[in-house]
């Protein structure tokens, strides 16, 4: 078995491990099953491209600083900021990797990014402290920036490569809304599980869209200079 199968294995093996952890607080502490997956995954991305994306990499290690610091009591506002940091350079990401877009496409994608960035603000608004709001709805914004971004770059180019990135924006849109649900209204143990899953498949589905592209740029690269030595010729 390679490296990469078994890295893969063992982060969604970390991620059942950590969500059951929800469910059996006594039996496994999630103290500290909540720290592996995420270097796990970016051990996995290593092993997995050649040339290393260094906004990628920094947007994992502030997730990861994000999840320290959500689990130090009162530190969630600086988790926040570093979990919006996190997203925010998944949306760089993103679109230094996408294509030119027609206007027309972001008016029609515009539409879904209005009303993910609205309706939490309208749902949490009274739920939520002031202090905590200011934060929150930035994180807010970066995820719905995210999914915009995604919704749009597979909008103008529907291909694998970009399912993936639009599967990583539309997870992360559920896993924000029932995550705030779960902390502000009402703690549900089954939502707290799907919060678990879903950020972490979340971040999954992202590695591969950045490996697949990465893939997909280095095949381009020796059929471009074929194309540019013919001219030359």
């Amino acid at each position: 078995m390679s490296k990469r199968k078994l890295l893969t294995y063992l982060y969604f093996f970390l991620t059942l491990i950590d969500a059951l952890g929800v469910i059996y607080p006594l039996i496994i502490q999630r103290k500290y099953t909540t720290f592996l997956p995420i270097p796990t995954l970016l051990i996995l991305y290593f092993y997995s491209v050649k040339k290393v994306n260094t906004l990628y990499v920094f947007s994992m290690l502030a997730t990861f600083l994000g999840i320290i610091f959500l689990n130090i009591k009162g530190y969630f506002n600086i988790a926040l900021i570093f979990y919006a940091i996190g997203v925010f350079l998944y949306v760089v990401i993103s679109l230094k990797t996408a294509e030119v877009i027609p206007i027309k496409t972001i008016i029609i994608a515009t539409i879904p990014f209005l009303i993910v960035y609205l309706v939490p603000l309208i749902l949490y608004s009274d739920a939520v402290q002031i202090e905590v709001f200011n934060f929150i709805m930035i994180y807010v914004f970066c995820v719905g920036l995210f999914f915009f971004i995604t919704t749009l770059v597979y909008i103008n180019k529907p291909n694998k490569i970009n399912l993936w990135l639009l599967s990583s924006g539309v997870v992360f849109l559920i896993s924000t809304i029932i995550h705030g649900y779960n902390l502000f209204f009402k703690f549900l143990i089954t939502i707290r599980v799907g919060v678990v899953i879903t950020f972490l498949f979340m971040h999954y589905a992202m590695y591969k869209y950045i490996v697949l592209k990465a893939i997909e740029n280095d095949r381009e690269i020796p059929s471009q200079k074929q194309q540019t030595s013919r001219l030359v010729k």
